[in-house]
Formats: structure tokens, C-alpha cells, sequence
């Protein structure tokens, strides 16, 4: 019975709790719910409490007594004071922060409250001080029982004086003063209660002097950080460093200890030399004003450094830069965001760069870019442009105050000429928002093992190239740079790019003149490529060629308005950005892409956000193909598209638009195959009757076309031309005597003419249509000789229109009409008719008298012109 009452109870309250904040197995958390007290009955079995940023004032007594705590928040509350027993019960408890409270150190820490924390390991107490005295001290007697404890963040006091509560800390490793310290000054036996720390921070501290023997009682330290002490200054700051002996110091960040607007600072040989026997590996000179280093320094830099930090200085060029070269050991530097300006009127400091301890194996969120690259293991392919730079990729430069970096736009030699040394192991450099402004030469780097180059954010307009010593090149950012123009060998000596961001500038240009592909060609191994942010119209369909091996393609962000690119030989391609273009649909070679990829089991993902296609009958396929889910596309109903009335629909109803499409296509489809039958009946039609109409033209011009390329007979256009028969008799062969005896009598025999007579003069083997053409084209004059037996006779009638075209095309009075019986005019063709009106016509007779009269009228009309 008891234990079911104990089980009952334990699952009631679980059930309160859980109302108003949000469970997960052992974790309860009630971030933000306006909680003014701790909730009781916290169920036993919960390890992790997040009671932070409520309006909690006290802790009560024994409230976490019968609790498995290993983790308590209550930051950011309104506690000013804690009870004896506000602990009571938490012997389990590693973690407990108590920052943003309005502790005083002198009332709120009752002198046991932390007895029963047996197991505490890290503690929180920073930004409690509000208010302190030059009297102010640490609640040692509270502190003293904390032997397990291993990191303590609590802020600093003017009077930074450890007491006995420290010296119990026998295993703290980790100190950090600077949450909301106002330590002015640190004295030579500051820290002797601590000395066997691993890391100390007093970043953010006031500080004005540092005495110079105060870091020497530290024969462990591995990490110190008196960043953002803008009053202490760099020569104050050296000197404080010459007494640390600790054999493990790998960490050192000197940024930000001079004045964000001071003047022409300068790393001397003397300040070097306060820190050459250290063994450190990492350097932070962030945000210093640094323009020089003194030659004589160079010599004296700690060749254990594996990284420098010099973002937000002022660097100029110098020959210091090229005694780095003997850094042997150096992996990455970080010398980006150069000549930034600062806000004169609230004088802002950044804020620090927060060190975990060394046993979480992690970095603050705050971290540099040689952080992240965390020099030993980097995975350059999990790199985004974004998370290098605090500038994302793809988004445009805001140059401020518009100033040149005085460096190598002015150098005096011959770059192509030259090699420039760089030390022999570094992987990752950083250069980016730097403002050089100069275009990117032929040019060479002697031996390096650089893998990572950011040089995005500056004003390297022309990329001349090519560039050599850059074989181990894997990533490359060269965006926001205003460039307009590539040489078409500037990538040639990257032969193991993978990844490769050119966003925002002005290639558009460059890209669409590239037909041929020859910029990327030779990039064979990349597997990124960003052009986004390009002012991109149109891409020639070769521009990709040579990317065989491409993962992912960003184009977002430009203008394109229809899919143009052959992307058919990459077989790996697996993510393409489109968004933000003005894309209506994308074209059947892309489909079938996407299909190809999904068969391959290589799905391929779309982006096609922002921006406005079009759902109608011509897009119907492109809307069946995105629902068929061969091809993702992200965020897919959120897209939008017009239809035919400039209505706007979102594809999350893709289904129903398909269907209403469907259905508004398959009549409008009817509708236009009984427009398109109709349009070919007329056509038909129209057609048949031109065919028909000018039938004798065309056949008149079929045949002048066969014989010129035939060459069977000679035919000649020049009007001044002698013909070769006088006149073309075109008679049926029942009136075949007439020409045979009278007409070859009186013409040819007595008055000398030449008749061309198809019986004598026909070419044999040649088309009867060929042979009258030719007869036609080669006499002056053809004559008709009409009876009923040329009505009925198909060649005769040929003859005719054939003699008719002739005299239409040439201008020339052809036919002579010879009447040699009556025919009626309703049985004569309406083109004989015509033709007989229009010009006179001879009648034949065989009266003696009148036919003298009739042959000499023929022959006088057969010379006519």
C-alpha cells in the first residue's frame, strides 16, 4: 500500500509539473514561464532542471531534497539571496549556474550553503555584481567546500584578493573572472591560491596594470585570455607575460587591449621578445589597431604557433610579411575584416571570445574561423561560406568608409616573375573582408600545403591568373569582390578544387560569353559551385562541361527565366539551388534528369523557392513531375504559381490544381484538334485551288528548272537572243498535212523561215512536256491551228498554255492563232477565248485568191516583233 500511495504521488506530481513546463524523459524545463517560485515536488528521478530566466527570488530550503539532480539552472532570476539548506539534498548535483542573479558576495552565500554540493564540478556566479566597494571580497567561507569543483566563473572584484575559499579548490582547472568583473589591477600574489589552474580569463576586466611577476606563480596554465582590456595597452600587456614560465601554456589571446581608435600600432622587437620562450600554439591579436611588425620581431615569434589571429586590425604591406615563411609550424591564419570601422558614439567593445574548459573538448559559439577549422581535424566539405565568415555567402558587401588597403597594389616587382613564400604547412587562411583592391595577377606561391582560402569581401575585381602553387587547394571563396571578369585560364592550376564560391558579383557577362565552357573545364574534381547573386539572365548549355564530379550547384538569387544548362554528365549532382530566379517551369531534359538520378539511387534535390511559376496547360507535365516525388523539392508547398487569369495558387494544393488542370486541358485540347483539322481543310483547300489556278505557270517552271539543270536543250534568256526556229507549229496529228505540205510549202520552201515541227523536230527519248518547252522557249512565234481535232487533243491544249506562260513571263506577243474551221465560242477554252479577244487572229482559206493573201498576213506576223 505504501508504495503505491509513494508511486501515485511521485506520478501526481510529475503531472503538475509538466502543466506549465515541458518534460522529456529525465529533463524538466520551464524556460521563460513567468515562475516566481521553484516548483515543489520535483519528481526524484529528474537529472536536469532548467528553471532559468522566470522571476524566481529565493530558493527555499530542502526544496531539492529527495531529488537526483545532476544539472540546475536558475539563471537570469531574481534571487538576491540564498538559504543555509537551499541545497540541502543535491549531493548528485555537477552543474549548478547561478548567473544574471543580484547576489552580493558579502550577504547572499550563507556560510554552508554549498556543503552538500559534494559533487559540484562546474559553477556559474558570474553577473551578479551589480554595485561593489574597494572593500568587496568573495564568499571564501561558502566556497571552501567545493573541493570537487573544477570550473568557477564569477566575476571579478575591484579588489581581486582569492582568500582561503580558493585555496580548498584543490581541483579547480578552469577560472573565469569576466562576466561582469571590475578589476582595474592584478597584483604579484593575485593568484597564488590558484596557481595550479589550467585556464584563467580576465577578459572584459577594466584592467589598467598588470604587475609583472602576477602570472608567474602558474606552472600549469594552459590557456589566458586578458582580451578586451582596452586600457591596459600592448606594451603593458607584453610585459606582464615575461614572468609566465608555464611549460603548457598553448593558448595566448591578446585581443582588443588597446583603443579601438588608437594610432599606428606596432608589434616591436621588445614586445616579442617578453613572449618568445613560451610554447604556446595560438595567438590572438584581434581587434589591436595592428598596422607593423618590426622586422626585428620576427625572429623572436614562438615557432610553436600553429595559429595566428589578427582580424580587425589595419594591416599594411611590409616585408614582415615575408619572413612568416620560417613559421615551420604555422596552420592557419586568420587575418580577415581588416580596416573595419567602429561607432565612435557608443564606443562598443565586441564581445569576448568565450573559452569552454578543456575537458568539454569544445569551443564557445564566439569561436574565429581558426576555431572552427580546429586546425588538427577539419572537415572542409562540412564548411559552408557562412559559417567561415559572419558575412553569409551570397549576401553583398557593405564597404565602409571606402578605404584601399595600402599593401600590394603597390608593389614595386613583378609578380609573374616571382614567387612569394608562404610558410610551408599552412592549410587555412582567412583574408576576407579586407578591402584589397587590386585585380588578381599571373602570379606564384612557393611550396604550401593551403587547403582553405577565403578571400571573399574585398575588391578583387579581375581574376587575371592563372595562379601557381595552389595544388592543394580544396576551398576557395573569391565572392562578393565586384568582379566583371575571368580569364578563361584562371582556374587551370586548381587541380584539387572541391569547392568553389563566387557569389555575388557581376559574372553574368563572363558566364553567358562562355559557350564553349572553358572557365570551369579543368575543375574536374570540384564538388561545390556557387554563382548565386550574379545578375544571371541566361547560361549557355556547355558552361558546366567539365564538372563531372559536381555534388552541389548554387544558382539562387539571380534572374534566370529558363532552365538552359547540360548537366547530363554529372552523375553525383545531388542539390541545385534555383531560388529567388524567375523561373516559370523547368524543360524535359531536366525532368528526365531528375528521373535518371532517382533510378540511379541518387535523389536529387530542388530548391525553387521565391519566386512564381506558372500552373497551366503548358505546364501540366512540370506539375505532374513534381508530384510524382522522383525529385525533392524543398519546402515544395510553400511555392506559389500563377494561373492563365493571373491568379496565384500554392502548391500545397498541388493535387487539386493537377486535377482542375487536367480537366480545363482535355477541352481545350478538343477544342483546338477541331481548329487545327479545320485550319488544314481550309489550308488544303487554299492551297489546292492556287495549285490548280497556276497549274500551267507551274508546270511551265517545273519544266524550265528540269531542262536548265539537264541541260538538254539550250536556253538562253537574253532578250537579244537569235531563236533557233522561226515559229512552233501546234497543230493534232489529224491536221498534220496542213503543216506537212502547204505550210512547210509556202513557209519554209518559198519564204526561207524555220519551223519547228514536233513530228521532224522533237528530241527523241525526252518528255513530250520537255520537248514542247524547249520548242516554245527556242521560237519566236508559235502558231495555233485551231480546229476541233487541237480542242480534243491533251498536248495540243498543253501546247497552248504552255506558249500562253511564255508569252506572259517574257512579254513577248507568242501565239498566233490560225482559225481553220468555225467552232462555237462556248465550245472554245476560256483561256483561247481570252486570247482571241484580246489579240486578232488570221483565218485560214484555201480560196486561191485569198490564200496568197493569208500566207503572206502569216509570214509578215511570224517576222513581227
Amino acid at each position: 500500500m505504501l508504495v503505491l500511495m509513494v508511486g501515485e504521488s511521485v506520478i501526481s506530481s510529475h503531472h503538475d509539473i509538466c502543466e506549465n513546463c515541458v518534460c522529456r524523459q529525465l529533463t524538466i524545463d520551464c524556460t521563460n514561464n513567468s515562475l516566481k517560485a521553484v516548483p515543489p515536488n520535483i519528481p526524484p528521478n529528474t537529472t536536469i532542471l532548467i528553471l532559468k530566466d522566470n522571476n524566481i527570488e529565493e530558493i527555499p530550503d530542502y526544496i531539492f531534497n529527495q531529488t537526483s539532480l545532476v544539472s540546475l539552472d536558475i539563471s537570469n532570476n531574481n534571487i538576491s539571496y540564498l538559504s543555509r539548506n537551499s541545497f540541502y539534498g543535491l549531493e548528485t548535483l555537477i552543474t549548478l549556474k547561478l548567473q544574471h542573479n543580484r547576489m552580493d558576495f558579502t550577504v547572499s552565500y550563507p556560510d554552508d550553503v554549498f556543503k552538500p554540493l559534494v559533487n559540484l564540478k562546474n559553477l556559474d556566479l558570474s553577473s551578479n555584481l551589480v554595485l561593489s566597494t574597494i572593500n568587496e571580497s568573495y564568499p571564501n567561507r561558502a566556497l571552501r567546500h567545493l573541493k570537487s569543483l573544477q570550473e568557477l566563473n564569477i566575476d571579478g572584484i575591484p579588489n581581486l584578493n582569492l582568500g582561503e575559499g580558493f585555496s580548498n579548490l584543490t581541483n579547480l582547472l578552469h577560472l573565469n573572472f569576466s562576466g561582469n568583473c571590475q578589476t582595474s589591477n592584478i597584483y604579484n600574489n593575485t593568484f597564488v591560491p590558484v596557481s595550479h589552474i589550467h585556464e584563467l580569463i580576465l577578459s572584459q576586466c577594466h584592467l589598467r596594470l598588470i604587475h609583472n611577476s602576477s602570472f608567474g606563480v602558474f606552472t600549469q596554465l594552459r590557456l589566458l585570455d586578458i582580451s578586451f582590456n582596452i586600457n591596459l595597452g600592448i606594451d603593458r600587456a607584453f610585459r606582464a607575460l615575461r614572468s609566465l614560465n608555464s611549460p603548457d601554456l598553448r593558448v595566448l589571446d591578446l585581443s582588443s587591449v588597446v583603443d579601438p581608435f588608437a594610432v599606428g600600432i606596432v608589434i616591436s622587437g621588445v614586445n616579442m621578445n617578453q613572449i618568445k620562450h613560451l610554447n604556446i600554439t595560438e595567438l590572438y591579436f584581434n581587434h589591436n589597431r595592428l598596422e607593423l611588425i618590426e622586422l626585428e620581431a620576427i625572429p623572436q615569434i614562438p615557432e610553436t604557433l600553429q595559429v595566428i589571429s589578427v582580424l580587425d586590425n589595419r594591416a599594411t604591406y611590409g616585408w614582415y610579411l615575408f619572413g612568416l615563411e620560417n613559421l615551420i609550424n604555422l596552420v592557419c591564419v586568420d587575418s580577415s575584416q581588416q580596416y573595419s570601422s567602429h561607432d565612435p558614439e557608443s564606443h562598443h567593445t565586441p564581445q569576448s571570445s568565450r573559452y569552454v574548459s578543456s575537458f568539454s573538448k569544445s569551443r564557445d559559439n564566439d569561436s574565429t574561423f581558426c576555431q572552427k577549422m580546429n586546425v588538427s581535424s577539419v572537415d572542409l566539405f562540412n564548411i559552408n561560406q557562412s559559417n567561415i565568415s559572419s558575412l553569409p555567402a551570397g549576401k553583398p558587401l557593405e564597404i565602409e568608409n571606402g578605404l584601399h588597403t595600402p599593401a600590394l597594389s603597390s608593389l614595386s616587382f613583378n609578380l609573374k616573375n616571382f614567387t612569394i613564400s608562404v610558410p610551408p604547412n599552412i592549410k587555412y587562411v582567412n583574408v576576407s573582408k579586407s578591402i584589397i583592391n587590386f585585380p588578381i595577377p599571373n602570379m606564384r606561391f612557393g611550396n604550401n600545403s593551403v587547403k582553405l582560402l577565403d578571400m571573399s569581401g574585398n575588391i578583387l575585381n579581375r581574376w587575371e591568373g592563372p595562379i601557381g602553387g595552389v595544388t592543394k587547394l580544396e576551398w576557395l571563396s573569391l565572392s562578393n569582390n565586384f568582379c566583371d571578369y575571368i580569364n578563361e585560364t584562371f582556374f587551370d592550376s586548381f587541380p584539387g578544387l572541391r569547392e568553389l564560391f563566387v557569389a555575388s558579383n557581376f559574372l553574368a557577362a563572363v558566364f553567358e560569353a562562355d559557350v564553349k565552357g572553358n572557365i570551369f573545364h579543368k575543375l574536374q574534381t570540384l564538388e561545390t559551385l556557387d554563382i548565386s547573386e550574379n545578375k544571371i539572365r541566361t547560361l549557355p548549355p556547355a558552361l558546366l562541361r567539365g564538372l563531372v564530379n559536381l555534388k552541389k550547384l548554387d544558382l539562387s538569387k539571380n534572374i534566370l527565366k529558363a532552365w538552359t544548362l547540360d548537366i547530363d554528365h554529372m552523375k553525383d549532382l545531388r542539390y541545385i539551388d534555383l531560388s529567388t530566379n524567375q523561373l516559370t517551369s523547368l524543360p524535359v531534359q531536366f525532368r528526365n534528369y531528375g528521373d535518371s538520378q532517382y533510378d540511379a539511387n541518387k535523389e536529387l534535390t530542388v530548391d525553387l523557392s521565391g519566386q512564381t511559376l506558372r500552373c497551366t496547360c503548358d505546364t501540366l507535365p512540370f506539375l505532374k513531375w513534381m508530384k510524382s516525388n522522383k525529385t525533392i523539392f524543398v519546402r515544395r508547398d510553400d511555392y506559389k504559381c500563377e494561373d492563365n487569369k493571373k491568379k496565384e495558387l500554392t502548391l500545397s494544393n498541388l493535387d487539386a490544381i493537377i486535377l482542375q488542370l487536367e480537366r480545363q486541358c482535355a477541352s481545350l485540347s478538343v477544342m483546338v484538334t477541331i481548329l487545327t483539322g479545320s485550319l488544314f481543310v481550309i489550308a488544303s483547300v487554299l492551297i489546292g485551288s492556287l495549285i490548280y489556278r497556276y497549274r500551267w505557270k507551274l508546270r511551265y517552271f517545273y519544266y524550265l528548272t528540269r531542262n536548265r539543270y539537264h541541260k538538254a536543250f539550250p536556253l538562253d534568256d537574253n532578250e537579244n537572243t537569235q531563236f533557233e526556229y522561226h515559229a512552233f507549229v501546234s497543230y493534232a496529228d489529224e491536221d498534220r498535212l496542213l503543216v506537212t505540205q502547204d505550210m512547210r510549202q509556202k513557209l519554209e520552201t518559198e519564204h526561207g523561215l524555220n519551223l519547228c515541227i514536233h513530228h521532224r523536230d522533237f528530241v527523241p527519248g525526252e518528255d513530250i512536256a520537255a520537248n514542247i518547252l524547249s520548242a516554245v522557249r527556242n521560237s519566236k512565234k508559235t502558231l495555233v491551228l485551231l480546229t476541233k481535232h487541237f480542242l480534243n487533243s491533251y498536248w495540243c491544249i498543253y501546247e497552248l498554255n504552255m506558249a500562253k506562260v511564255e508569252s506572259i513571263s517574257t512579254g513577248r506577243n507568242v501565239i498566233i492563232v490560225i482559225v481553220c474551221e468555225r467552232i462555237p465560242a462556248n465550245e472554245l477554252p476560256e483561256a483561247l477565248v481570252q486570247l482571241m479577244r484580246a489579240d486578232s487572229y488570221i483565218d485560214y482559206t484555201d480560196d486561191p485568191e485569198g490564200n496568197v493573201v493569208f500566207w503572206a498576213n502569216l509570214r509578215r506576223s511570224i517576222l513581227a516583233d
